[in-house]
This record gives structure tokens, sequence and C-alpha cells, in this order.
């Protein structure tokens, strides 16, 4: 019964935005067809598609066979108080989102969207916490503030966690915001690169394994399209602001999608992480991964690796749905996860 609630939720909320999309295209579509949106704008670099030179010389012909690039040039300067504000660059706006490891695979695209994330993480019964779960609620949002800088706010939200050696606790998560800048955008092969940082507080729950230490990570993204495949990777360093409180570990993502049919994407992740650090918190050989810190004291030099298979689907120009299952590439006595789900919606403009 939840689940239905749930569902029925989201389709309440995405159904508006297909709708108002689709809406607003139609209505633009005249203007586009007959090239009226190019003598009301002409600041945008038609030299990058051969699209916009035929217009240019009058090839109406070629114009009617691909306006795709019509509909990008109308977007790209959409403007409200300054070039880029909340619009960003609206070239990746389809691309993708990666799934797995929502907290620190920061993808580079600079767009305004709300993303909604729950994640269940299973907790190996032969670890040092002896099994349970861990269940996260939370919402991300990421603003463009031109078309190459973006404030992201990537943690927050809620945990329930239930281990074999610790109370059952519910609380808050720690809150993290940053900067995202993109170095190198280049439209005609599809390739954007990006760096940023975020800050996290020591503002959760403790007995929800949150409220340890501040934070700084700073990060670089990319991402490359051929055609049908996307490929997108990060990797963020994370700096505890006490060394004795928190571990430092290097944290790097890998995702790979296919346009099997019109917007839907099988997709393949690869996730790792390698801690630099030990810490004098607690005396264990494993970490809380990219939930969290804990602070453990014989983790330095360790690794933990993990897949994940799952799939994106791009309900409509403003709405992508993501769900992954995540499993660990090496024995689960080793680590702090026996399996995970995500799920997520992204909500953009």
């Amino acid at each position: 019964m939840n689940r239905n609630k749930g569902f029925i939720a989201c389709a309440v909320l995405v159904i508006p935005l297909c709708v108002s999309t689709a809406t607003a295209q139609t209505q633009r579509g005249d203007g586009r067809d007959s090239g009226e949106y190019v003598a009301a704008d002409n600041q945008y670099d038609f030299e990058q598609y051969d699209f916009k030179l035929a217009y240019q010389a009058g090839d109406e012909e070629a114009v009617a066979e691909d306006g795709s690039y019509a509909d990008e040039a109308a977007d790209q300067h959409e403007t409200f108080l300054w070039d880029g504000f909340l619009w960003g660059d609206r070239h990746f706006r389809k691309t993708p989102r990666p799934v797995g490891m929502p907290l620190y695979f920061e993808d580079p695209f600079i767009n305004s969207d709300l993303r909604l994330i729950y994640i269940w993480h299973g907790i190996p019964n032969r670890s040092e916490l002896r099994g349970g779960e861990i269940q996260v609620f939370a919402a991300q949002i990421r603003l463009a503030l031109t078309e190459r800088l973006q404030f992201i706010a990537t943690k927050d939200g809620y945990s329930k966690v239930r281990s074999g050696i610790t109370p059952d606790a519910d609380g808050w998560n720690d809150f993290a915001i940053g900067l995202k800048y993109a170095l190198i955008v280049d439209h005609a092969n599809d390739f954007i690169l990006s760096t940023g940082f975020r800050w996290e507080w020591d503002n959760g729950t403790a007995y929800a394994l949150q409220g340890n230490e501040h934070e700084i990570s700073p990060f670089v993204s990319f991402a490359k399209s051929w055609e049908k495949f996307n490929l997108i990777g990060a990797v963020s360093y994370r700096i505890p602001t006490n060394g004795n409180l928190g571990t430092q570990s290097v944290v790097w993502n890998m995702h790979l999608d296919y346009e099997l049919f019109p917007d839907f994407y099988p997709l393949i992740e690869v996730h790792g992480i390698h801690w630099l650090t030990d810490a004098g918190r607690l005396p264990l050989s494993v970490e809380y991964l990219d939930v969290g810190n804990i602070g453990s004291s014989r983790v330095s030099g360790r690794d933990f690796f993990s897949a994940g298979i799952g799939f994106r689907w791009n309900l409509c120009d403003n709405a992508q749905l993501g769900m992954s299952w995540e499993f660990p590439l090496e024995s689960s006595s080793s680590n702090l996860q026996s399996s995970r789900a995500n799920f997520n919606l992204v909500i953009g403009l």
C-alpha cells in the first residue's frame, strides 16, 4: 500500500511537468519552424553546426530535416535576470545522470534540478557491525548561477540505522553544500569537464552515525557522449578538518549507459574508495563508505569496490527516473556493504 501511495505521489509530481513541457514546445513550434527565433536573437553561435550555416544560407530544406539545433538555440538563450541563471547549459539537459553513490558521484553538468533520493543499504552479517540495514531519505538541489557556475546542496535528509552492535537509531544526516564550475565545454563533441568542492557540516545525529566531523571534498568530473553511448566519471578527495575524528579517502566513480530505446538507458556503474589515513575515534577496520565518516582507526591503505546495474528513463524533458542494484566486488566480511538499492528522481528546468 505504501509503495502504491509513493508511486501515485511521484506521478502527480511528474505528469504536470511533462505535460507543461510538451505544451510549451508545441506553442513555440511555428516560430522555430519559420526561423523567427533567429531574427529575435542573433547572439547564438551558429558556426558550431552545419544546420545553422544552412539556415543562414537560406537552405530551408536542410533546416526542416533537423530542427533539434533550432530548439537548442532558442533554449540556450531563455534568460531570467541574466544569461545562464537557472537554465545553465541546456545542451546536456537530457543526458542521463548517474544513479549510484549520489552523495559523491557529482556529474559535470550545469543545470538546475531537484533530486529525490532513496537508498537501501544492507550490512553484511560477517562484518564488524554484525549485519543490519541502513535507509537514507534525501533531496539534492542544484542551481545554475551562470552557464558555467552552479550551486550544489548534495547531502541532507534522514537515515534509519539498524546494526548488530549498535542500538536502532533514526536521525538527521549531515548537511553539505558547494560550488561547481565547468572548465571545458565542447558541445560539438559532446564533452564537458568540471571541478568544484563541497563543505560538509557535523550537524547530523550521532546515533545515526552522522555528526562526527566537518569535511571538505574537492572533486573533478567529466562526461563524453558518442551517439547512443554516454560515459561519466568523477573523483572526489574527502578531507576531515580534524584527522583524529575522521579518515581521509579518495572516492572515484564511473558510469556508462546506452540508449536501447528512445529515452530509456540501461546502465552499468563502478565505484571505488581508497582510504589514505586512520583516525582515532573507533577501533574498527571498516568505514561508513560514502554515507558518513565514523573515524575508524584501522583502514589506512584499504580499498572498497562495487558495481551497479540499472537504468535511466527520461520520462520527459524535465524528469528522469533512475534505479540501480549495487553489489561489492570483494568479500562482504571486509566492508560494510552486502548490497544496495538506489532510487532517485531528477526534476529539472
